[in-house]
């Protein structure tokens, strides 16, 4: 049986060299076309959307974190983020400080040109680790869902919904920053 595999497996290579050399073109030098043709362009990532994405987030911004439930109370926690350049307009870094907390953090956002993905990462004071995100945009609105980089310690592993994030472009005033279940939201006003 085993012969028979390997005498089957000979013949179909066989079989395949003599197709494609039959089915190849005339030499360049007997009037056929190249044999070499250029190798396609590998396609980049657009970058306008990205940068228009990043654009809109530099400034200072007013923060009010609401939980599942509260509509149109007070805010549950309110504060500052200033969202600056980092190197360039592909790079974004970011703080924050709650106004009744002794709570900061900081973090960086940004596209990879080369993957054609966003990223995302937080450091919170009243946290115990870093927040690594990797993100795509939603074409069709102003949108990035994020997803981990890897799952957190606590974390399901079915991959709960509270690990995923979305960055959502309101107008140029306004964006929300949601993790996926809805169990709050920040909403996010320019300051002038």
């Amino acid at each position: 049986m085993s012969h028979y595999r390997k005498c089957l497996r000979v013949a179909s290579i066989v079989l395949g060299i003599v197709i494609s050399t039959s089915a190849a073109s005339k030499l360049a030098a007997q009037g056929g076309t190249k044999a070499r043709q250029p190798a396609a362009a590998v396609a980049q990532p657009s970058l306008e959307p990205a940068r228009s994405m990043l654009r809109n987030l530099v400034g200072r911004w007013r923060v009010e974190i609401r939980f599942a439930g509260n509509f149109d109370g007070a805010p549950d926690a309110a504060g500052t983020r200033v969202v600056e350049l980092l190197f360039d307009d592909l790079r974004l870094q970011w703080t924050e400080e709650l106004d009744s907390a002794q709570s900061r953090s900081q973090g960086v956002i940004g596209f990879d040109s080369r993957t054609g993905a966003f990223y995302s990462t937080a450091v919170h004071s009243s946290g115990s680790g870093a927040e690594l995100l990797t993100g795509t945009l939603d074409m069709a609105e102003p949108l990035i869902t994020f997803s981990p980089l890897a799952p957190s310690r606590g974390a399901a592993s079915d991959g709960r919904a509270m690990e995923f994030f979305i960055l959502r472009m309101i107008d140029a005033d306004h964006f929300t920053w949601a993790p996926l279940d809805r169990g709050w939201r920040a909403v996010l006003t320019r300051e002038r």
